[in-house]
């Protein structure tokens, strides 16, 4: 049974039997199709028409709204894919920063002043700078 059912079945036994050989629905389920079948019997032929008409009509216009919203999307998706670069900038741009091209001859910077001002003399300048006596 096991290799016959490929692993899904280990053992034909009366824990399997009524899940696997069940013909007649569950009786839930069985109780709903047959509350399913009177109500389908009470309306009438005209009423049934009627609604099927109104759901036919929804499902159109449903199906309307979202092919419109397709077509929008995908002309609005067209306005965006516009180039928004010009390609000759791009390409002058990139010959200037990657070969220098088209920039003119520029010397070093000279020392630039400094900005901040302080109070700090050079080491040579120190206030308890150590003589060093040598005794040769």
């Amino acid at each position: 049974m096991k290799k016959r059912t490929e692993g899904q079945v280990p053992v034909f036994s009366h824990e399997v039997v009524p899940d696997h050989l069940r013909t007649k629905p569950d009786p839930e389920v069985e109780e709903q199709e047959k509350q399913l079948t009177a109500d389908a019997a009470r309306i009438g032929t005209d009423a049934a028409q009627k609604q099927i008409q109104t759901l036919n009509k929804m499902c159109s216009n449903l199906l309307e709204k979202i092919s419109k919203e397709e077509r929008e999307s995908e002309s609005g998706g067209l306005r965006q894919n516009k180039q928004t670069f010009n390609p000759t900038d791009t390409n002058a741009l990139v010959a200037a920063v990657a070969f220098g091209k088209g920039l003119s001859n520029w010397r070093p910077p000279g020392k630039m002043p400094s900005g901040i001002k302080t109070n700090i003399k050079s080491a040579s300048m120190h206030p308890y700078q150590r003589k060093v006596f040598l005794n040769c």
